[in-house]
């Protein structure tokens, strides 16, 4: 479905968040003669609600509803609206539907015909994965924009895809994509990547396969004509490449020396560069050109940010960490160094005891936040302790007062950060403040 098919019927935008917004915005622009409804999760029980499943069943034409990615399907009034005979679609699809009429195969001269093929046009490049997405397609971009391509990196980082439908023919667009708008994905982006399946949102999709399969809706609705790129380390992401359609191109990180130049701490972030660099070598983009910007790829904000020493201790904000793989994953980045490790956050029902057994093992202090029970329990279960608080300013002032000068104290709480925190950038910049007032 394109924007131009919406011009004659009902279109309700259901929530009116950031992508919400966006689609508005863009619907008023392309398409101002269209019957466009706004509503919200918070206006639903208001008697207007019901009257809008009136409208949608007293249509003659058909009524779409464009529903944002942080709407569950199992909402009962998703049901509702569906049984009233709507029509369901997302800011995503749309984008996906519009872009590819402006811009058909084959993509960049031919596949595997090189960035710099005469008559290239864009393509669009989707980053998904539980952990990594953000920072990879950022280092993804930022290799593309190094190669000298007009590059727009949105989708679940940044502005909305939809906010840059109308951008030039030639653009490369790398979209970092969630499972929230994997789930309904109707078309696929030309390259898809896969970084890795661990257990997440599990309030949302329910259990870890729905999720899963969300995940993997990235590559399972590509084409002949486009290309998956997957971690070969996981054994569901080997059959997903057994079955897809499209080209499959595995990638691991195996000591290629080009991984060297890569300025981001951390295995799992070379492993994700080792992803980009199976992306950079299938286009064509020189290694000279790759290395320069792995060398000067500058961590994003909360990812392994690293705070500098206040009272003589690093201070590490790794607030992104909302697995316990994510945790275990910064702790081995600074395991030779470190003194204490800030846990806890919203119970997502995640399983603790590899973690639980990592930190007691390591004989850190281990500081627990509201919400992270399960991780004290789990370090309880085999003989360790652990310290509850309140806040980050608390535990900044107990590491202060306790930790061991030269030592490194790391946010990587393992969890959400829903309920204390308004987001995982809200808990980082809770950190940062608590530590910036202690500088020496």
């Amino acid at each position: 479905m394109r924007l131009a098919d919406l011009s004659e019927k009902l279109v309700i935008i259901l929530g009116f968040g950031r992508e919400g917004k966006a689609v508005y915005d863009v619907l008023k622009s392309k398409i101002p003669t269209a019957r466009i409804i706004v509503t919200d999760e918070q206006e639903i029980d208001v008697p207007e609600y019901h009257q809008l499943i009136d409208a949608i069943a007293a249509v003659t034409s058909e009524a779409v509803v464009i529903k944002s990615p942080g709407i569950p399907w199992h909402r009962a009034y998703v049901e509702e609206m569906e049984n009233a005979g709507a029509h369901f679609t997302s800011s995503t699809n749309l984008f996906m539907a519009e872009r590819q009429s402006i811009s058909l195969h084959p993509f960049m001269g031919g596949v595997g015909g090189g960035l710099g093929s005469e008559g290239s046009r864009g393509l669009i490049i989707g980053v998904t994965g539980t952990k990594g997405k953000s920072t990879t397609a950022s280092l993804l971009a930022s290799v593309l924009k190094a190669a000298g391509k007009h590059v727009v990196l949105a989708g679940n980082i940044g502005e909305p895809a939809i906010s840059h439908v109308n951008d030039p023919a030639d653009t490369i667009f790398v979209l970092e994509m969630s499972s929230y708008q994997l789930s309904d994905l109707v078309i696929a982006p030309d390259i898809a990547v896969i970084l890795n399946l661990y257990e997440e949102h599990m309030d949302y999709h329910g259990d870890v396969e729905s999720y899963h399969a969300a995940k993997m809706r990235i590559a399972d609705a590509q084409t002949a004509n486009d290309v998956f790129v997957y971690n070969e380390k996981f054994p569901k992401l080997v059959d997903l490449a057994n079955r897809v359609k499209s080209k499959a191109i595995p990638f691991v990180d195996r000591g290629d020396a080009s991984l060297n130049s890569l300025a981001l701490l951390g295995d799992h972030n070379r492993e994700n560069a080792a992803g980009v660099l199976a992306i950079s070598d299938y286009l064509g983009i020189d290694r000279a050109v790759v290395e320069n910007a792995f060398s000067t790829f500058k961590p994003l904000p909360h990812r392994m940010q690293d705070l500098g020493v206040h009272h003589g201790i690093r201070f590490i904000n790794d607030s992104i960490s909302t697995t316990p793989q994510s945790a275990l994953a910064a702790i081995d980045v600074f395991e030779k160094d470190l003194g204490a490790i800030i846990l806890g956050g919203q119970d997502r029902g995640y399983h603790f005891a590899d973690l639980a057994k990592r930190v007691v093992d390591l004989g850190i202090a281990v500081y627990v936040l509201p919400g992270g029970e399960k991780i004290s329990d789990a370090i309880t279960a085999i003989g360790g302790k652990s310290i509850p608080m309140k806040t980050l300013t608390e535990i900044v002032n107990d590491v202060i007062a306790r930790a061991k000068p030269g030592s490194v104290c790391l946010l990587s709480p393992a969890s959400p950060s829903y309920g204390q925190f308004k987001n995982f950038e809200d808990r980082g910049n809770q950190c940062i403040a608590a530590v910036g007032g202690r500088l020496t």
